[in-house]
C-alpha cells in the first residue's frame, strides 16, 4: 500500500541526526510490527507547493507518533541506517480513523500492516506506518476491582501459549469443551512463531472490554481487536464469550 504524491523528498519537522545507537527495523523483514510513543494530529501543507496552507496549499491532516527513542531503517529504497529519527507518519486504514481520533495527546502502542521509507513530498517522515491496531498506554490501577483483571489474566496467560493456563478464567461450561477449553487455546496458542502480546485492554461496559494483541502463527501475522464478554459467578469473573473483530 503506497501513498504517492509530489517527487520531491520533503519532511514537515523532520531533522535527520547521525544514530549510531538507534535501533535500526529492517523493513524487507516486516519490521517495525509495533511502535509506541504520543499520537499527534497536525494539518500540514499539501499539494501544490508543500510549503505553506496560508499561501494556498492544501490542508492535511496527518498522524505522526512521536517515540521515545531514535530509530533507523534498513532494507529498503531510500531507507538509511545511518540516519536517526523519532517521529513517524502514521496512516490509519480499516476503521482505525475513529480510534486514533479519540487517542490524539495520548501515548500509546501501535500495530503496524505495513511500512516504507518515505519517498515523496505526501510522506511526513521517515518512516510510513500503516496501523491495523492502537491502544492507549494503561494504568492498570484502574482496572483493580473490575473484570478487566480476568481478562488481563487470560490474555497473559495466553501470551506464554498456556491454554491450560487461560481456561481457568473462563466459564466452567465452555472451558472443557469447545474453543475456550485448554486443549483449543493450547493448541491454537502453543508453539507461535511470533507469541501473543497483549496491546491493550478498554473497558466498554463492567462486563464487556476491547482487547488488542499481536502475533505471528505460520505465514499469518496478525494485529487485532476482540470483544470480550465476562460474567460474574459466585463473587468471581470468568471470561463468557469473546468475538475476534478484525478476523484473527
Amino acid at each position: 500500500m503506497k501513498y504517492l504524491g509530489a517527487t520531491a523528498l520533503v519532511f514537515y519537522g523532520i531533522v535527520a541526526v547521525s544514530g549510531a545507537q538507534a535501533a535500526c527495523y529492517d523493513i524487507s523483514k516486516g519490521q517495525p510490527s509495533q511502535l509506541s510513543g504520543q499520537l499527534d494530529r497536525r494539518i500540514l501543507p499539501g499539494p501544490p507547493n508543500y510549503k505553506d496552507v496560508q499561501a494556498g496549499d492544501q490542508p492535511e491532516p496527518t498522524y505522526l507518533l512521536e517515540l521515545d527513542a531514535d530509530i533507523c531503517l534498513e532494507g529498503a529504497d531510500f531507507a538509511d541506517p545511518a540516519s536517526s529519527f523519532r517521529e513517524v507518519h502514521v496512516v490509519p486504514v480499516g476503521g482505525m480513523e475513529s480510534a486514533m481520533a479519540s487517542l490524539i495527546g495520548r501515548r500509546v502502542t501501535v500495530g503496524v500492516v505495513d511500512r516504507w521509507a518515505a519517498n515523496n513530498a505526501n510522506h511526513r517522515a521517515p518512516l510510513m506506518a500503516v496501523v491495523g491496531s492502537i491502544a492507549p498506554e494503561e494504568d492498570i490501577t484502574d482496572q483493580y476491582g473490575t473484570a478487566a483483571t480476568v481478562v488481563r489474566a487470560f490474555y497473559l496467560a495466553l501470551c506464554t501459549g498456556d491454554g491450560k493456563e487461560a481456561a481457568r478464567f473462563v466459564v466452567p461450561e465452555k472451558s472443557a469443551k469447545g474453543p475456550l477449553s485448554a486443549a483449543a487455546l493450547s493448541g491454537f496458542y502453543g508453539g507461535m512463531q511470533a507469541p501473543l502480546k497483549l496491546l491493550g485492554i478498554q473497558a466498554k461496559a463492567e462486563d464487556l472490554f476491547f482487547v488488542s494483541y499481536a502475533f505471528r502463527k505460520g505465514a499469518t501475522t496478525c494485529t487485532g481487536r476482540a470483544e470480550v464478554r465476562t460474567v460474574n459467578e459466585g463473587g468471581k469473573d470468568y471470561i463468557e464469550g469473546i468475538k475476534a473483530l478484525d478476523g484473527c
